[in-house]
């Protein structure tokens, strides 16, 4: 029988999972988010699908992991954070669980900083000892590698909160409560909000859209649509600046980028290099901005890497 590890990792509308074999993926699923249901009801479908995936071959389970998108206490495994789409999360003993359905250990860690590490061991960031990841997307996520080790910090919020800096202190109250975040300025949720506030927006073929994603904005910036070119460089400028807080506050080897807008890197990662080396004390020369090599699987292999680590 071989030794496997189950991965986890919670996104904004689908979970995914994975199978890892010494480090790498041999099978994976995905099934939705759900946020209807509550985060206990979700478990009872998250394990028949790992049981479905452990029927596959012969397995042997020997961990979990689970890359949770909100405040995490690594050490104890408890969900600290509320969580809109995973309701009651915070209300869950993990440890219990995995014990109690499968017999074995678990890693919880937040799902940027568990990106981190998968990138760190498996992708873009092997060999560094210091390095930040953004994903871009949904929100703006951020997790931060020093000297060696992911940063938690004594709140467990250490390089998790670039998102949520103030970008614009004359902007609008951010779902975090804070003034004018990064992803209140410019993340798929404030999109449609923003575009909508323009007066160019019932000229813009945004108008015709439901909701705006990055996908659709740099697609009709393409097309030389005047407002999505102006909402386009709008959010460059937002995700440059948060990228040099990070560079300034962190002194990284390398800049990580993960998110599907990375699909649009060929505009995104020069406008950044553009903008470091105008405005940041550390210019393009000196750190790396790189585009993540493991964008669907980054979480599951952080959560199996972190689990080694765990003391027991």
């Amino acid at each position: 029988m071989e030794d496997i590890f189950i991965g986890v990792d919670f996104g904004g509308t689908r979970i995914k999972l994975g199978l890892v074999f010494e480090g790498k993926i041999i099978a994976d699923a995905n099934i939705e988010a759900a946020s209807a249901l509550t985060f206990e009801q979700r478990l009872t479908d998250i394990g028949l699908e790992m049981n479905h995936l452990l029927s596959q071959g012969s397995y042997n389970l020997t961990g979990l992991g689970f890359a949770f998108p909100g405040i995490v206490n690594f050490n104890t495994g408890r969900i600290l954070s509320k969580y809109v789409k995973y309701p009651g999360a915070e209300n869950i003993d993990l440890n219990n669980w995995a014990e109690a359905n499968f017999g074995v250990r678990i890693a919880v860690e937040n799902d940027a900083r568990a990106a981190l590490v998968g990138e760190w061991k498996h992708g873009a960031g092997a060999g560094s000892t210091d390095l930040v990841l953004v994903t871009l997307g949904t929100g703006v996520g951020t997790g931060v590698l020093v000297n060696g080790a992911p940063l938690r910090g004594k709140n467990f919020v250490g390089g998790n909160l670039g998102g949520h800096s103030t970008i614009n202190f004359e902007g609008s109250i951010c779902n975090c409560g804070n003034i004018g975040c990064v992803e209140s300025e410019s993340s798929t949720w404030a999109l449609t909000k923003i575009a909508r506030a323009s007066p160019e927006f019932s000229t813009s073929k945004l108008a015709a859209l439901d909701i705006i994603d990055f996908k659709n904005l740099f697609e009709l910036a393409e097309t030389g649509d005047n407002l999505a070119l102006t909402l386009q460089d709008r959010c460059l400028k937002v995700w440059s600046l948060c990228v040099i807080n990070l560079i300034h506050a962190y002194d990284p080897q390398k800049v990580i980028f993960g998110g599907g807008i990375m699909k649009s890197s060929h505009i995104i990662l020069p406008y950044i290099k553009q903008m470091l080396d105008k405005h940041s004390w550390i210019g393009s020369d000196d750190v790396d901005l790189v585009v993540a090599a493991q964008p669907e699987h980054a979480g599951i292999l952080g959560v199996y890497e972190l689990l080694k680590q765990k003391n027991y």
